[in-house]
């Protein structure tokens, strides 16, 4: 084999090994409006499905990317509750997007350490106020990493993904 089949090998490794670096990160959506959300063609683009804002079950949403305050979804919707089941999206071309004000997430057991200033574990942790909520709206994702929000906007930090709870019947523990 030649030295450029080699380096071309390489190359596909490694980029293959990066794409599966991205983690499956997760949000559930809750809306407050007390009708049911919108899912878009694209970001703020046309209404193609809804999901029913009825209180009994819990929607989980995968996260692909964001743009302009609206996150791209897989095209499956996990709901849980008593008739838990996927619910398969279609009739998008351009994906399927949400605004993340109908997103949110907790951490999974003690907070204390969960959020950083960076995406890293390395980077300073930030302090969570004992009066702050602990439901949080996906901001941006990096990696493995997710920047969140507080719902009542009292923090912002990053989160590792094996620390968000996406439950949105229950507390992780």
């Amino acid at each position: 084999m030649d030295m450029n089949k080699i380096l071309t090998v390489a190359v596909m490794v490694v980029v293959a090994m990066a794409a599966s670096v991205q983690a499956q990160v997760c949000a559930y959506i809750i809306d407050g409006s007390g009708t049911a959300t919108n899912i878009r063609a694209g970001a703020g683009g046309k209404v193609v499905a809804t999901v029913p804002n009825n209180g009994d079950e819990g929607y989980v949403v995968t996260l692909k990317s964001v743009k302009d305050g609206w996150w791209r979804i897989e095209p499956e919707i996990d709901v849980y509750g008593d008739n838990e089941r996927l619910i398969e999206l279609s009739g998008s071309n351009t994906g399927y997007w949400v605004h993340q004000s109908v997103l949110e997430l907790g951490i999974v057991g003690d907070p204390t350490n969960s959020l950083r200033s960076k995406p890293s574990r390395k980077s300073k942790v930030v302090k969570i106020p004992d009066s702050c909520e602990l439901s949080f709206r996906p901001i941006e994702l990096s990696g493995k990493w997710l920047k969140v929000k507080s719902v009542d906007g009292k923090v912002t930090g990053w989160l590792h993904s094996d620390r968000i709870c996406f439950n949105p019947l229950t507390t992780c523990p």
